[in-house]
């Protein structure tokens, strides 16, 4: 990622990709996709998944080129003032995914896991967990996401598989007899935002050894996809397509069924519910890290860091209070988020060309 970065595994960084997108819409987007595509929901997260695979993969091979040590060092010193205006936007862009992961978590704690709780309590006090993790260089960010994500996804697989074991609709998560192009595409877009962090994670990839990271990264998207699919498949099996479609938070309402329902489940399930947030602890702590990475790198100044991450940190926990109703949520994904997603990943692939158009050697002679 970033020149120190020597000391960041395989397995680190296929967990931070993992984590840098799977808290993004898990909660809303089973809902999403029952709306656009119906029973082909699945064919859309898989499309989606292998877009994103190949994404990153071209990213990464044009990365090599590079006669600096990743893309957004590469653009800071060759974009000129340009690159470093767009540095800063894309600080924006982490913040935005950041906050509405925050605020889309605070909402529904509020409603429905901790009734009558105060959401700016809620947002303040996972904002604050992730500012001190982000304040960190890659190394401490790396250890800490690495333990809380990985409890946190063997927590949420065992319950998702709890689910399944006992769903009653498993086969109406199969695809329908009629499949359409345009539905599964237009659920493939709603979904582009579950794989939003895999942006943040390949950009920072190091131009040297890029194939020693690269396996990680596409092992990361892999993983992701199993979770989300998992994800899904446990929310639609629940009660089925229409039971998914009168629920604003259709992963949790399933989870709710399995913890109200069983004696035993009970007395683990503040567990559960911990294991979301660590979900959205590591999504907005890495994208704070990015979020303040990109500044610095615009600023050329690192020794700014803990107070570029501060503000940062402030900025995602305005954006947290400003919203809270679920239709405004669901509105913002669709019209703000995913737009934006889609943006940053055309604009990456274009700047990567731009970037890379001469090889170093050529540059050179």
């Amino acid at each position: 990622m970033t020149s120190s970065d020597g000391s960041i595994g395989g397995a680190e960084m296929a967990v931070l990709t993992a984590a840098a997108s799977f808290a993004a819409g898990v909660f809303i987007v089973p809902r999403l996709l029952v709306a656009d595509a119906g029973r082909a929901g699945i064919l859309a997260l898989l499309t989606v998944s292998l877009a994103a695979i190949g994404w990153a993969g071209l990213i990464a091979r044009r990365s090599r080129r590079l006669d600096r040590r990743n893309l957004p060092l590469a653009l800071a010193a060759q974009g000129g003032a340009f690159g470093r205006v767009w540095l800063l936007l894309l600080a924006l862009f982490e913040l935005l995914l950041a906050g509405a992961v925050v605020q889309q978590y605070a909402t529904m704690a509020a409603a429905v896991i901790l009734p009558g709780g105060s959401r700016p309590a809620i947002a303040v006090v996972i904002g604050l967990a992730a500012f001190t993790a982000a304040r960190h260089r890659i190394q401490g960010l790396s250890r800490t996401v690495y333990v809380s994500f990985v409890f946190a996804a063997l927590l949420a697989l065992g319950a998702f598989f709890l689910l399944l074991a006992r769903s009653e609709q498993l086969a109406s998560v199969l695809p329908g007899p009629h499949l359409r192009a345009g539905p599964i595409l237009l659920g493939a877009m709603d979904s582009v935002v579950l794989y939003a962090g895999v942006t943040t994670i390949v950009t920072f990839l190091p131009s040297h050894r890029p194939a020693h990271r690269m396996p990680a990264v596409v092992g990361g998207t892999i993983v992701l996809g199993l979770l989300v699919v998992i994800a899904y498949v446990a929310a639609v099996s629940t009660g089925g397509p229409g039971y998914v479609l009168t629920q604003i938070w259709p992963v949790v309402s399933a989870l709710r069924t399995l913890v109200l329902r069983s004696f035993v489940l009970n007395r683990i399930g503040l567990v559960v519910v911990l294991s979301w947030s660590a979900f959205v602890l590591t999504f907005a702590a890495i994208h704070l890290w990015a979020a303040t990475e990109y500044t610095c790198i615009a600023v050329g100044n690192q020794g700014v860091r803990p107070a570029v991450a501060l503000i940062a940190t402030a900025l995602v926990l305005v954006y947290a209070w400003l919203g809270g109703a679920e239709a405004s949520i669901e509105s913002a994904l669709r019209n703000v988020i995913t737009p934006a997603v889609i943006l940053v990943f055309a604009s990456w692939l274009l700047l990567a060309y731009l970037l890379t158009r001469r090889r170093p050697e050529a540059a050179r002679g």
